[in-house]
């Protein structure tokens, strides 16, 4: 079990996440995903050693993050910069 910043502590239903091992959330109402997703794929395929299989579950996840946003709609993130700010000062 990982741990978000923002949510919380993560589960997942396969593999294991060690439970002090931070972990990212993104959602796919965040209207920038689909770019942040392009960029990490990029920066993925000019990497050695970057299988073939991450590389389609990122496309996959790209795929499934536009499709949800056509659906429902995406918005800028919400956190505020306090927020963000204040979780730096901590570090």
């Amino acid at each position: 079990m990982g741990y978000d910043r923002k949510y919380g502590k993560v589960t997942c239903e396969r593999g294991t996440i060690g439970e002090d091992e931070p972990v990212v959330v993104f959602r796919a109402q965040d209207v920038l995903l689909p770019d942040a997703l392009h960029a990490y794929l990029l920066i993925c395929m000019t990497r050695a050693g970057v299988g073939a299989e991450h590389l389609k579950a990122i496309i996959d996840a790209h795929s499934a993050v536009k499709e949800w946003q056509r659906l429902y709609g995406a918005k800028v993130p919400d956190t505020q910069i306090e927020q963000v700010v204040n979780q730096v000062r901590e570090d």
